[in-house]
């Protein structure tokens, strides 16, 4: 093709050096878009490394792990001893802690096996290096941490470390360095390891270990140890493999991830109709030169190439400019990201930023693809235009137009397809028919969007007409006369807008229900928990702080809460909770769903022992009142009767909720997690708050809160979930409406000769100006029109489908319609703004040149 060069200059290059602007916008469509997935893609990526990183820096060599569901006993490990003949098997007890030097950070706590660890979790000390220096590290209250910790808070040998774990105060005494490696990798470098014994004391667990890893020598069979170890392990405790932590860790945010992706990949598929706008422009505008180029002979092939080569070209520029901007994107993102993931999955995640490299390459791939796609429609349209009819004005339009029944036909097929995906159930746990569903309802909307052009061009005529006059009169034959460019217009605006109707409309709902739930579960007046860290509370409380409550004056109750990690029959995670069904048959709290009195059901679910579960478990595991569920406990698996399904947005894996001394007779755990207090009538809760602390502040380390300020870091922390969703959604809107300029510029540039004749015959340069405004503000109208019809069916599938089926919540629909209002408004007031440019390319057209054309 030795000609292809002369034709791709004809085509594509040559008009794009003489208007470089418009050849500029797709480019941004496709950065932004970029931009979001690499950002996005680099964060959620950062969090899973994250978590794996930490995971394998405590689980080491290990072949196989010992778990339980109250931990390990220490008497337990006595049937283990056998190990020592095939390889070795270290404890190890974990937990978090405040520093208490001011800086309220977040710290992990590692018992280890100092002798026999070696042989499975690396440790390389640093300091001290004699012999002698090293016997400190075997005392008691001793510690080690990572070399860049140290520095970092200006920490030696022999320094002490003031902590609140537990509950209470303490300190350690600082005893050597750790290169940053193994171990010492674990949260993130932020971690004080001590000796067993020393850990359980801080974290209130004597007598248990969390785990104990098994390394296995080489050639010994793994599953023949396994085999003998499920023989001698007593009733509770269990195997797993090394990687399940950090599975479980990883799996709590996955829902959360991936709609965040989701959200990356809607900016992207704006940019990729700005991508078909422009190229469908090329070849509206150049259809006189196809005609002419096809018939001199040149191929269709060649016809395709062309244009597919602009997409080509748009795709790799604005995929270079959007790794540019992901990479400065990115931080903002990991920043808002990492906090969702340490407020609401785990509070002490310490999240660092993976290697940007595989984000870029993956946005890369999707930006080049997604413009190959967007460009390959209307180049594919540029082979079959014919030599002669297309030397006529208007006849591209015209040729889309004879196709508008059969695109309504095919936008009924793809709604109704829409409705039986989301009658599916999710796959795997996530709502991929959901979204495919959300996909279906844009491919309508692209559909359908020729028409609605020509129907909002006809129904805006007389009004149009009526109001402002011929310029009102010309618009809506300027609007309508274009259905095929000014679609791709409405599309993308009404595609992004649409979007951002439904996730306002969702957040709304979502929020009002999460207020709701707040208001009705958190019956207490305080609530009082462990120590707190820069936006996290960490740690449990001792058990004889529930005495302590109780005796100070002004308390009328109170409800000690336990909330830990369980396991089901199965083996699969899930979250276990109790409550003192007393207090909460008296005072309230937990509202179930079918609208039972959950006072009557506590009290009964406390007589028989029954429990409740929240409404997540229930949908994950199909489970509801009167099913049985299994639980492992330290006496084995038992089985419990369902009461009663409870709404709960505490977490999103499920949680099984029994009474406190249920709890405490199968799992002999009496700590608390946090307590809440009922004051007497006539005690304010800022007085009780008072004298709680004067009370029992000197003997644990306490955070006291109102339920009014608990409800508030509540909607804070839902608030800042949603941050980046937001802002997705304005940048999609913003190249949305840039579309609608760049539509209406090239409409204005091939229509020159026409409004140069209509300048000829008397129409003034304030009219036709007039009447390009009309039709950017006629072009919002309808997109916005469409972008309620689309956002009513994405708010259906986000909060009927999508969101039940990634977090397992139902959420009372809100439609704030003052927010949907003032959006719209702002919207057409930018699509009415898009106009001022056209509007003067049109104006400005010359009278006596378009009469010498004709």
């Amino acid at each position: 093709m030795k000609g292809f060069p002369l034709i791709f200059r004809a085509l594509v290059s040559g008009p794009a050096r003489r208007r470089p602007i418009r050849a500029l916008l797709p480019v941004l469509g496709v950065a932004v878009g970029v931009a979001a997935v690499a950002a996005i893609h680099h964060a959620n990526r950062s969090v899973t490394e994250s978590f794996r990183e930490s995971a394998q820096a405590i689980a080491g060599k290990s072949d196989l792990v010992v778990v339980g569901a109250r931990g390990v006993p220490l008497e337990s490990l006595e049937s283990l001893s056998f190990l020592w003949r095939v390889g070795s098997f270290a404890p190890l007890v974990s937990g978090n802690a405040v520093l208490a030097d001011g800086s309220g950070e977040v710290v992990a706590v590692l018992g280890t096996d100092y002798g026999g660890d070696s042989q499975i979790r690396e440790m390389r000390l640093v300091s001290p290096a004699t012999p002698a220096g090293r016997i400190a590290l075997s005392s008691p209250g001793s510690a080690l941490v990572p070399v860049p910790f140290a520095k970092r808070h200006a920490l030696a040998i022999g320094s002490r470390v003031p902590l609140v774990a537990g509950g209470v105060r303490a300190e350690l005494t600082i005893a050597g360095l750790l290169e940053l490696s193994g171990l010492a990798r674990a949260s993130g470098g932020d971690v004080l390891v001590t000796d067993v014994f020393t850990a359980a004391r801080l974290l209130g667990r004597a007598g248990t270990v969390d785990r104990v890893d098994v390394a296995l020598d080489p050639g010994v069979s793994r599953d023949a140890i396994r085999e003998e170890l499920e023989r001698r392990l007593p009733p509770g405790l269990w195997l797993e493999p090394p990687g399940r932590t950090a599975q479980t860790a990883g799996r709590m945010a996955r829902a959360f991830r991936f709609n965040l992706n989701a959200l990356a990949t809607l900016t992207l598929a704006v940019g990729m109709f700005l991508v078909a706008n422009a190229v469908s422009v090329s070849v509206l505008r150049r259809r006189a030169e196809i005609a002419t180029l096809r018939a001199l002979g040149t191929s269709r092939a060649a016809i395709f190439g062309a244009f597919l080569v602009e997409g080509f070209a748009v795709g790799a520029a604005g995929t270079v400019a959007g790794e540019i901007g992901g990479l400065a994107l990115s931080r903002a993102a990991l920043s808002a990201v990492a906090g969702t993931v340490s407020s609401v999955y785990s509070r002490t995640a310490k999240i660092s930023g993976a290697d940007f490299g595989p984000a870029a390459v993956a946005a890369a791939a999707v930006g080049m693809v997604a413009a190959l796609l967007a460009a390959a429609l209307p180049a594919a349209e540029a082979t079959r235009v014919p030599p002669s009819p297309a030397m006529r004005p208007g006849s591209a339009d015209a040729a889309r137009q004879l196709r508008l029944p059969r695109r309504t036909i095919a936008a009924g097929v793809a709604i109704a397809l829409a409705v039986v995906l989301s009658l599916a159930g999710p796959i795997n746990g996530f709502p991929y028919p959901g979204f495919a569903a959300v996909a279906l309802v844009v491919t309508a909307l692209a559909l359908l969007s020729p028409a609605l052009v020509r129907i909002g061009a006809s129904a805006a005529r007389r009004p149009l007409e009526k109001i402002f006059g011929a310029p009102g009169r010309l618009a809506s034959r300027l609007f309508g006369g274009s259905p095929a460019r000014n679609g791709i217009a409405v599309t993308a605006l009404a595609m992004a807008l649409g979007m951002t109707f439904a996730m306002i409309a969702t957040i709304a709902s979502m929020r009002t229900t999460v207020r709701t739930w707040v208001e009705t579960t958190l019956a207490a007046d305080l609530w009082v928990r462990g120590g707190a860290g820069r936006g996290a509370i960490v740690g449990d409380l001792p058990p004889e702080i529930v005495g302590v409550l109780e005796s100070v004056p002004g308390v009328s109750g109170v409800d000690p809460l336990r909330i830990r990690e369980g396991f089901d029959g199965a083996g699969r995670a899930l979250t276990i909770a109790s409550s003192d069904f007393r207090v909460l048959s008296r005072a309230g709290g937990s509202p179930l769903l079918d609208g039972r009195d959950s006072r009557r059901v506590a009290d009964a679910a406390r007589r028989s022992g029954e429990v409740l579960v929240s409404e997540p478990y229930a949908r994950r595991y199909a489970v509801g009142r009167g099913d049985a569920i299994r639980l492992r406990t330290p006496e084995g698996v038992r089985s419990f009767r369902v009461a009663g399904v409870y709404r709960d947005f505490s977490n999103d894996r499920g949680t099984v909720l029994m009474d406190r001394a249920l709890y405490r007779d199968l799992f002999h755990d009496v700590r608390v997690t946090s307590a809440g207090v009922l004051a007497r009538p006539g005690t304010s809760a800022e007085a009780l708050r008072r004298y709680i602390l004067s009370r029992a502040g000197d003997r644990f380390a306490l955070d006291v809160i109102t339920t009014r300020e608990l409800r508030r870091q509540v909607l804070q922390i839902f608030d800042r979930t949603f941050a980046v969703a937001n802002v997705l959604e304005a940048i999609a809107v913003a190249v949305a409406v840039a579309g609608i300029a760049n539509a209406l510029i090239a409409s204005a540039v091939e229509r020159r000769r026409s409004f140069g004749l209509l300048r000829a015959v008397g129409a003034s340069r304030s009219q036709i100006r007039g009447a390009v405004l009309l039709e950017a503000l006629l072009t919002g109208i309808v997109a916005t029109a469409a972008a309620l019809a689309a956002g009513a069916a994405f708010t259906a599938l986000l909060l009927g489908v999508i969101n039940p089926q990634s977090f397992g919540w139902s959420v009372v629909p809100t439609i704030p319609v003052g927010r949907l209002a003032v959006a719209a408004g702002i919207v057409l007031g930018a699509s009415l703004a898009a106009g001022l440019v056209p509007g003067g390319i049109a104006a400005a057209a010359d009278p006596a040149a378009a009469l010498a054309e004709e």
